[in-house]
Formats: structure tokens, sequence, C-alpha cells
């Protein structure tokens, strides 16, 4: 992992380091590794984007299409904690520096499809300085990552072993206080009688 500067809406959390520093089980020798960009990094979710993969839309210079991945510590804002993951397809407008979400996929830690939605709404939304959509934007149209950066031997790995450092930080129960079992009472021992003369 390496670090660059920060943005008001990703400064880094000692659990989120502590998770990072855990994926290093499963990263692939350098010589195999891909490195993905963090554009969005909380305690409860990271955003990685994989800069090899950023497509130009055809007939256009200033259009282009990057899918990005959320790892999510839960999926849900209830129960228990439900890891998962959303895999989101953005079309970029680096000349008008807007953003649209074109479709977007949630899968379980397991890898099953929960939800899939495509946008019907073709708006475009600006891009405020310190969020994900300008940090993303920065990654897509100008080739800069401005804050940090995992290696890993692919987004699959990735989202695997962050998730498994969240299960091993996760708290255990309380303790539950233990009755110790009542003290063993001597076995009588049944004499035989004597036969009667």
């Amino acid at each position: 992992m390496t670090g660059g500067s920060k943005t008001t809406a990703m400064a880094p959390r000692t659990s989120l380091i502590l998770a990072l520093a855990a994926l290093g089980a499963c990263v692939a020798p350098a010589a195999e590794a891909a490195v993905y960009a963090m554009v969005r990094a909380e305690p409860d979710a990271i955003t990685v984007m994989d800069p090899a993969a950023i497509e130009t839309t055809p007939g256009s210079d200033s259009l282009r299409r990057a899918y990005s991945v959320t790892v999510q510590k839960t999926l849900t804002s209830e129960g228990p904690q439900q890891p998962g993951y959303v895999r989101t397809l953005n079309e970029y407008d680096c000349a008008q520096r807007k953003v649209r979400w074109k479709s977007f996929w949630v899968y379980s830690r397991f890898g099953d499809l929960v939800i899939h939605k495509d946008n019907v709404d073709g708006t475009w939304s600006p891009t405020p300085a310190g969020s994900e959509a300008e940090a993303s934007t920065r990654l897509v149209c100008d080739h800069a990552n401005k804050w940090a950066a995992v290696a890993a031997g692919s987004i699959s790995q990735l989202v695997i072993g962050l998730m498994q450092a969240w299960d091993e930080a996760a708290q255990l129960p309380p303790l539950q206080p233990v009755k110790p079992l009542p003290p063993k009472k001597p076995a009588i021992r049944k004499t035989a009688k004597a036969p009667q003369a």
C-alpha cells in the first residue's frame, strides 16, 4: 500500500489501516499483483478502482467509463454484520467534470447477486471537492490518484482479504460468568449385612 495526500472525505482510520495490513496474506507476489486505487476509505467501507480498466467512449475524447468496487462491512443497516460488495459502472464527462452511474450490482460476501439495477435517468451529477465522485473523476480523467493504492492479485482477492480482516477484528461477545459446579458429595458405600443365624 502506498500513501499520498489525504482528502477530508477520506481520512484514514486505525481500523482501516489494520484491515488493509491484513491483506498481506492474500496479496500475490509483486510480479503478479495489480495496483488498485482507493477513492474512498472509511472504517466500514472501501471503494477501489482499477486504473488499467478505464474505457474511453467511442467517438468522444471527454466521455469515459469505469467500474468501481465498494467493499462494505455490512450491506444492511440492521441486524448482525453481513459484509458484501457493490460493483458500479459509472460514466464520466471529463470536460464538464460530471459523473453518472449506469448500473450497479450488489453481492453477498459469498458472491451471490442480491440486487442489480440499471439507471434509466441520464442526469449528470457534479463532483464536489473532497467527495468520492471528485476522487474517481480525477483518477479517470486525469490519471491521478490523490490518496492511496493497494496491490492485490485480483479484485476478488482484495475483497475476500478485507472481509476476512473485518471478521478477525470483530469484537467477541462479552464473557458470560460461569458458575462453579457444586462440590461432589462423597459416595456412600452400602455394606452388605451379615447373614442372620
